[in-house]
């Protein structure tokens, strides 16, 4: 009887200390739309490559910094962030849904045009996207841009 109730004691501490481990962190929220609000993204040039053997038509360089803030109010919006201030661009793609950020742009530029694309991932007050960029002018100085962005949402407009 004695082992009996020695098992079943041994058997209730096993179980007490189910449930006890660690506990993973929540994963963030992440919106069904993106969220409306004012933005701020802060990006790092990782690599600029030149594409027609001339010496690529940008001053940016690999460790430039560029910060941004817009208001976005609806996926449209996400241009403020993902192009040049001042830049005349059509949207190709502004999806940004369940997460995902994949948007594309065709902006006017030296007689040719410059397409940024931005794909990545965002929560309900961040994000974090590859920045790809490529142009295509009428003259010499083609390039490709790779840049590691992330963003904050700051809150209201």
């Amino acid at each position: 009887m004695r082992n009996r109730g020695m098992m079943l004691a041994a058997a209730a501490m096993l179980l007490a200390g189910c449930g006890e481990g660690e506990q993973k962190p929540a994963e963030p929220v992440v919106p069904v739309a993106f969220p409306a609000g004012s933005w701020e993204l802060d990006a790092t040039v990782e690599s600029v490559t030149s594409t027609d053997g001339s010496s690529p038509a940008t001053d940016a360089k690999p460790g430039d910094r560029i910060a941004r803030k817009a208001c976005i109010a609806k996926p449209e919006d996400l241009a403020g962030l993902f192009t040049a201030e001042g830049s005349d661009c059509t949207s190709l793609s502004d999806y940004a849904r369940q997460g995902r950020i994949n948007t594309a742009y065709k902006c006017a530029a030296r007689g040719g045009f410059i397409s940024p694309m931005a794909n990545g991932r965002y929560t309900a007050n961040s994000f974090e996207v590859t920045l790809d960029t490529a142009t295509m002018f009428s003259g010499s100085g083609d390039y490709q841009l790779r840049a590691k962005a992330t963003g904050r949402r700051l809150g209201d407009c």
